[in-house]
């Protein structure tokens, strides 16, 4: 069986190998998308001239971060347990650019990012993708936020980080 997905406009055909593969590499079919104008046939072809001859469903595939799923459920929990405030996902903190935090406690001006420097393709680690997040960080500190920033290998410091920054509000 050959599976389908669409990653920033490319068709791309995943076997079963290719799916072994990803997910040896901490990757994951999260969803059939079910309407893709890409895809409104699966049979249908994915350039002017190439059709998809096996049977074949549009997935959607994203890495997942176990560090990254392990700070959401460290805020949980603190919002749970009434140690942090509200907290929102993917906040979006200048509409201009359209910048975005992947966490933020907005009423204490806190964003909490996750740094991805250890993906294959990380936007972290090239220089354009750095110099993005460079502005991306100066805006929000000229705008009065505080900004925690993990990686894979500190990501464990949330929680004294936290402590720390509540306790000198």
């Amino acid at each position: 069986m050959i599976l389908i997905t669409k990653t920033r406009n490319m068709a791309k055909r995943w076997s079963d190998n290719d799916l072994k593969a990803l997910e040896k590499k901490g990757m994951a079919i999260i969803e059939q998308i079910k309407t893709n104008p890409v895809f409104k046939n699966p049979l249908e072809s994915i350039s002017k001239n190439k059709k998809i001859t096996n049977a074949a469903i549009p997935l959607k595939v994203e890495k997942i971060s176990v560090e990254k799923n392990a700070i959401e459920f460290m805020l949980k929990s603190f919002y749970q347990h009434g140690i942090i405030p509200e907290y929102v996902k993917e906040h979006r903190f200048d509409e201009v650019k359209g910048y975005r935090f992947d966490w933020a406690i907005p009423s204490v001006k806190l964003a909490i990012e996750y740094e991805g420097l250890f993906s294959e393709k990380s936007g972290h680690t090239t220089i354009k993708g750095y110099v993005k997040d460079c502005k991306k960080y100066n805006l929000a500190t000229i705008n009065g936020w505080k900004i925690l920033r993990y990686t894979a290998v500190n990501y464990s410091d949330l929680a004294q980080d936290i402590e720390l920054f509540f306790s000198k509000l």
